[in-house]
C-alpha cells in the first residue's frame, strides 16, 4: 500500500464517518418523538456504557439494538454511549470504593466482612451510585436540551 492508497482509504472513512454523523444528527433534529423518549435512549445509552467490563458494553448495547431497534431511536442511544466513553469513566472507575465507603460507612465495623469482601462491596455499591446517577443526570440534561431545542424550532418557525 503506498502514500496515494492511503489517503484515499482515510479520505473514504472519514467521509462516511461525516456520513454516519450527519444521518445522526437528522435523525435527532427531525424526530417526531416525544423529548422524553429520546431522553430516556440517551440515558439508557449512558447506564450502558458505564459498564466498566471492556466490551461487554458493546455486546449488551447491541442486543439492546437488536431487541428494541424499532422502538429505542438509535443517535441519542449512541450519543449517550459517547458520552460516557472511557476518558469520562476512568476518573469516576477510580472513585467507586470511596463513593462506596461513603454510602455504606457502616460496613468496616459493623458487620463481620474481612476486609477484601467489604472492599469489594465498596467497588460495587460505589459503582452502582455513580452509574445511577450519571444516568439520572444524562436523562434530565438530555430531556432538558430535546425540550428546549423543540421550543427554540417552534419559535423560529412561528416567526
Amino acid at each position: 500500500m503506498n502514500s496515494t492508497q492511503l489517503k484515499q482509504m482515510v479520505t473514504r472513512r472519514v467521509a462516511q464517518a461525516k456520513e454516519q454523523a450527519r444521518t445522526m444528527r437528522r435523525e435527532l433534529t427531525e424526530s417526531d418523538l416525544p423529548a422524553g423518549t429520546l431522553a430516556l435512549a440517551f440515558a439508557f445509552g449512558t447506564l450502558i456504557s458505564t459498564i466498566p467490563v471492556p466490551l461487554l458494553d458493546m455486546a449488551l448495547a447491541a442486543f439492546v439494538m437488536r431487541r428494541l431497534g424499532g422502538r429505542l431511536p438509535r443517535a441519542p442511544f449512541f450519543g449517550g454511549m459517547a458520552v460516557a466513553n472511557n476518558l469520562v469513566m476512568a476518573p469516576l472507575y477510580a472513585s467507586t470504593p470511596k463513593v462506596g465507603g461513603l454510602a455504606l460507612g457502616w460496613v468496616g465495623t459493623h458487620t463481620p466482612l474481612v476486609a477484601p469482601e467489604a472492599f469489594l462491596a465498596r467497588i460495587l455499591v460505589g459503582y452502582l451510585l455513580i452509574a445511577a446517577g450519571l444516568a439520572l443526570g444524562s436523562f434530565v440534561l438530555a430531556q432538558t436540551g430535546f425540550r428546549g431545542y423543540r421550543f427554540t424550532q417552534r419559535q423560529r418557525f412561528a416567526n
